[in-house]
């Protein structure tokens, strides 16, 4: 009988370290740096910055650019999302259906994910890595806090596959190495009007 009880104990213990090291957040900030490189001189998102607020089952995500300001809207609990778009004096807004942008995202179909054993420190925090690759080829790297988990993922068809919170990740586009890197994060609780969706101002496309 005690080699059972043993197992049991080891396994309990082992379970409350686990629970322990994982820790669900409601609320939090990152930003993040966009930094540009490839064969291409010309680059819209060189210098961006990028920042994510997240509250509960919501999520707010900027982008500002020297060219253009984006902002994305999304509601984990409907599935619902709205993108705001500024060029110049120009400004835009798209609403999107549960349906409709599973729709937009659905190039992250299918996405495989497999994780390597390295490790880079990001904000003091050590991330591990994990490559991301796509049905049509397209691939990408990403370092993630394992230890913590977010309440809803900053897009979950992109980062649903990666357990933790991502600090970084690479992408490819047009010969052109995007990195997004966290320069900054916060648990603070986010504002409520963060997430207040323009009403008027912006010409409606789609």
């Amino acid at each position: 009988m005690k080699k059972p009880v043993l197992t049991f104990l080891i396994f309990l213990f082992s379970f409350t370290v686990f629970s322990q090291q994982r820790k669900i957040i409601s609320d939090c900030t990152i930003t993040y740096t966009v930094n540009n490189t490839g064969s291409n001189t010309k680059n819209d998102l060189q210098g961006a910055l990028k920042t994510i607020y997240i509250s509960g089952k919501q999520i707010r995500i900027d982008l500002i650019s020297n060219t253009f300001n984006q902002t994305i809207f999304y509601n984990d609990n409907t599935g619902e999302a709205t993108v705001l778009k500024s060029i110049g004096q120009s400004k835009y807004i798209s609403n999107y259906t549960a349906a409709e942008w599973q729709k937009e995202n659905a190039v992250y179909n299918g996405i495989k994910i497999s994780f390597t054993k390295n490790v880079k420190k990001i904000l003091n925090y050590n991330c591990k890595e994990a490559l991301l690759q796509l049905k049509n080829g397209y691939k990408y790297t990403v370092y993630y806090v394992p230890e913590i988990i977010p309440s809803v993922t900053e897009n979950d068809f992109e980062f649903k596959s990666v357990p933790g919170l991502v600090l970084q990740y690479e992408t490819s586009v047009h010969n052109q190495k995007i990195q997004y890197t966290a320069s900054q994060l916060s648990f603070d609780p986010v504002p409520a009007f963060r997430f207040e969706i323009p009403k008027s101002g912006y010409k409606i496309l789609k």
